[in-house]
């Protein structure tokens, strides 16, 4: 064999071996999905500490300390550890969300949508699933989405709900072109009106998210933002109680 031809098969099998090492990005828009949701699926039961730092125009930034108790995909219990709704909670059981305050006689059902605070509903703090929630269709190209350390070239996916009555039946969806992690998230309404823009705009280790912002598009001039501070994620069992109506309220 000529040492020329060595040399191109020799390339050849780098190239190769290259390609095994480090896999084209995914380009099926079912598995982008699953792999925006990724992060989650990674902590499948324990405690996350989070503070919400609400600017709506015109008033001082409010913050806030709740303990997010989550099971599985679609099981949570937020609880609030300070300001004037301290010791309210909030049961997401799928589609079914449970407001639990102190001293009521009883769990009261509410929206999904209902805002927990600022631009953050109660599903925004519920852990939202891509791939549960809507299926895409893949832009062609890549858009850059600012981030924490300067913008990621990102995928742009068009979404659209999976069930009818879905509070917002389309969406768009950016993910790093390189991780797959969402970066950015447009939600519209069923009139047609965009309703928030959703920033990830920090992930840690275990490509946990640590940071997100919620913007409310409704809101006069845009400048309501909610901010999420993800502080830290215990994982740990925790009692199926929890995440009864009645047993969440006896959680402290």
């Amino acid at each position: 064999m000529s040492r020329r031809c060595f040399r191109v098969i020799a390339a050849l099998f780098g190239l190769a071996s290259a390609n095994a090492l480090s896999p084209a990005p995914i380009a099926d828009p079912a598995a982008m999905l699953s792999r925006a949701d990724a992060p989650h699926d990674a902590f499948p039961e324990g405690v996350i500490r989070l503070r919400v730092v609400v600017k709506e125009r015109g008033k001082e930034p409010l913050a806030i300390l709740l303990e997010l108790f989550v099971k599985g995909t679609d099981q949570s219990l937020c609880v609030f550890r300070e300001g004037k709704q301290k010791g309210r909670k909030i049961l997401t059981l799928g589609d079914r969300v449970f407001l639990i305050v102190p001293g009521a006689s009883h769990p009261v059902p509410v929206s999904k949508t209902q805002r927990l605070m600022g631009a953050a509903s109660f599903g925004d703090v519920a852990r939202l699933r891509f791939a549960d929630t809507y299926v895409a269709t893949l832009r062609p190209g890549v858009e850059p989405v600012a981030g924490k350390d300067g913008e990621t070239l990102c995928r742009v996916l068009d979404l659209k709900a999976v069930r009818a009555g879905s509070a917002y039946p389309l969406a768009v969806l950016w993910t790093g072109r390189d991780d797959g992690l969402a970066r950015r998230l447009r939600l519209t309404l069923p009139s047609g009106k965009d309703a928030k823009e959703v920033f990830f705009t920090d992930y840690g280790d275990k490509q946990r998210l640590r940071t997100m912002e919620i913007h409310d598009l409704l809101a006069k001039g845009g400048e309501n933002v909610t901010r999420l501070e993800f502080l830290n994620y215990e994982p740990r069992a925790l009692d199926p109680t929890t995440f009864d109506p009645e047993g969440a309220r006896a959680v402290p």
